[in-house]
């Protein structure tokens, strides 16, 4: 692999990490005021911690990709 295919690969894949995070974030802004028993709530607090450990793993590869081409994070 060429060192231009290499940085367009890390390119293509900020870009799918930045759809990703953007996605996650549109669900967790979702959430529901109706009323929930607890289990349901319970369900509801694991999903959103879930979401949020993998937005933070995939900011974190996002800022890793960034480093080793030598850019700053642009969020």
């Amino acid at each position: 692999m060429s060192e231009s295919e290499s940085v367009r690969g890390k390119r293509e894949r900020i870009a799918e990490i930045e759809e990703s995070v953007a996605v996650l974030r549109r669900e967790l802004g979702e959430r529901t005021d109706d009323p929930m028993d607890f289990g349901d709530a319970g369900q509801d607090l694991e999903a959103r911690e879930q979401q949020l450990s993998m937005i933070e793993a995939l900011e974190g590869e996002r800022r890793r990709l960034l480093d080793e081409l030598g850019e700053s994070d642009r969020s």
